[in-house]
């Protein structure tokens, strides 16, 4: 379960002169990343935030980087434990990242939190590790010249992002990346020209096949 709340009632050195709580902090484990360890799965965790948001008491929400910690801003005269249980019920339900993890995120900067508009940040990092698979498995079956396989590399990197981007735009969720991937599979295709017919389409099936996996 989460998960309490974790130094329960956060009070911030610019509090008002009542010392009334401004800050709510939770945390959980069912929203990390299945592709990068020690970071958040963007795609779950913004209807999540979007959800918080709406609740009564509640300002602003926002996550760390990892997934693991939300901060909630209360409203002015919010009860902050009557928040904490409704942002603890939004949070509830199994884990929804449990796909081995591909490679390791990057460090988090320090006291930064991503609210429902700077989430598709952690899906754009996200994008960013498993292309880096993607481009070495692609490696290990295609030979392709260092310049080639750079190209690649970005293009496949290009196609995660701006499907990642598309989910979020319709509103996030984690089954979303698989509804927007196959409308970016045309143009992805087509910028490999600069590959031999032969090349590209073996390119193409390592790909596709790399991306039913997630």
């Amino acid at each position: 379960m989460l998960r309490v709340a974790l130094l329960a009632l956060l009070v911030t050195a610019c509090a008002s002169p009542s010392r009334e709580p401004r800050y709510v902090v939770l945390t959980s484990n069912a929203y990390m990343c299945g592709a990068a360890d020690g970071l958040g799965c963007g795609l779950a965790i913004a209807p999540k935030l979007a959800e918080i948001d709406r609740l009564d008491g509640v300002a602003s929400s926002g996550v760390s980087w990892d997934g693991r910690l939300f901060r909630i801003e209360l409203a002015p005269g919010a009860d902050g434990e009557r928040v904490a249980a409704a942002v603890d019920a939004v949070l509830e339900g199994e884990a929804c990242c449990v796909t081995p993890a591909l490679g390791n995120a990057a460090a988090p900067e320090p006291d930064t939190w991503y609210d429902a508009r700077r989430i598709v940040e952690l899906s754009r990092h996200e994008a960013g590790v498993i292309a880096a698979w993607f481009a070495e498995e692609v490696a290990a079956e295609v030979a392709l010249d260092a310049t080639a396989a750079e190209k690649t590399h970005a293009l496949i990197r290009e196609h995660l992002e701006r499907a990642f981007e598309r989910a979020h735009a319709v509103g996030g969720g984690v089954f979303r990346l698989r509804e927007q991937l196959p409308a970016g599979r045309a143009d992805f295709a087509a910028r490999l020209e600069f590959l031999p017919l032969e090349l590209r389409a073996r390119v193409l099936a390592v790909v596709d096949r790399q991306l039913e996996q997630i």
